[in-house]
């Protein structure tokens, strides 16, 4: 990236502020007026500058300048300023989070992400633990009659899961326990995914259990464990993309068809690896649907397990305060998670 002068980084710093507050191209004249002591003359031939470089776009229906990607991305890696999110307002979210604690993963997550919405006034994202990636911790079983079993499993983040399975004979209590001993011995430890690839092999060579409990087992890993590998996620917001005047009706339905295809949504997130933060912005996005559009995630932890929460809306977004917004609310989730 080309390095910029003091003067060029000023310019560019309240060009970009003024944009993302008023919509509108900025003009040497309106840059003057905000305490730089230099000339409108001079920060237009400046302004010249930084459109050569890459960084500003001159609209042809104005004189003057917006910031390109490139300018964008510039100014959140070296010239951004983060606002601090006010006490009240951590206290607000902190409240409205906790009071659907008591309730299940999926139910707090959905108001994350419209929460995330109503402060940001974009789109709020939020993904479940990819549970995929725990480890496993045990497996209880209880008889509920001569042919079924209820199954129990943990992982270590302290997420259960029950099923109830059928058997074809009947077990005594010795099998059962010995069974539930092997089971945990050779699959404690090993993460959700290890378990779904390598539990038939792992179980059939046991020699003490009993033997059609251990097949049957090991032949409903994946129905067992499946459990723990769908993916949630959860979307609102929607309704203020058409409050923005940065989208064309065009990009608004490619955007709003790509928002709908919730397995690509949730896989973009995924797919954003192991950055705790994250901003992508415009051209660097890999679908033609997202170009115009940024993408701020955050990742939050529960356990040894990740999901992931975030912003979508215009490359005209105020950087600055969603930044901290994002991070303090995915630092919230993984803690109230934690305590679920």
């Amino acid at each position: 990236m080309t390095e910029l002068t003091q003067r060029e980084k000023a310019i560019l710093d309240i060009l970009i502020g003024t944009y993302v507050t008023t919509g509108e191209p900025v003009g040497s004249r309106t840059v003057s007026k905000m305490g730089l002591g230099l000339s409108a003359a001079t920060i237009r031939n400046s302004m010249a500058d930084l459109e050569e470089k890459g960084y500003l776009q001159h609209p042809h229906t104005s004189s003057g300048r917006v910031p390109s990607d490139k300018g964008y991305r510039y100014y959140v890696d070296m010239l951004m300023s983060r606002e601090e999110l006010a006490q009240a307002a951590q206290q607000s979210i902190r409240e409205s989070i906790a009071h659907f604690r008591e309730g299940n993963v999926e139910t707090l997550l959905g108001h994350v992400s419209k929460l995330l919405a109503d402060v940001s006034h974009n789109l709020g994202i939020a993904l479940g633990p990819q549970f995929v990636q725990g480890v496993f911790e045990r497996l209880e079983m209880v008889k509920l009659s001569e042919s079924k079993l209820l199954v129990v499993m943990t992982i270590r983040s302290g997420l259960v899961k029950t099923m109830v399975m059928e058997v074809d004979s009947e077990l005594n209590d010795d099998e059962l326990q010995e069974t539930r001993r092997v089971v945990n011995e050779r699959l404690s430890g090993l993460s959700v995914g290890e378990i779904m690839s390598s539990a038939k092999e792992r179980l059939e060579s046991a020699s003490t259990g009993s033997p059609k409990l251990l097949r049957l087992i090991a032949e409903s890993t994946d129905s067992m464990f499946n459990v723990f590998t769908g993916v949630e996620l959860h979307m609102d917001g929607t309704r203020n993309f058409f409050d923005q005047p940065d989208f064309t009706s065009d990009k608004l339905a490619g955007l709003i068809g790509m928002l709908e295809e919730k397995e690509s949504v949730a896989h973009l997130l995924q797919d954003r690896g192991e950055d705790d933060f994250l901003i992508t912005i415009g051209e660097e996005h890999l679908s033609p649907e997202l170009q115009g559009c940024s993408l701020l995630t955050s990742r939050y932890n529960v356990g040894n397990v990740s999901g992931v929460i975030g912003i979508i809306g215009p490359t005209r977004l105020p950087y600055g305060r969603l930044v901290p917004l994002l991070q303090y609310m995915s630092n919230l989730t993984g803690e109230m998670l934690e305590r679920k």
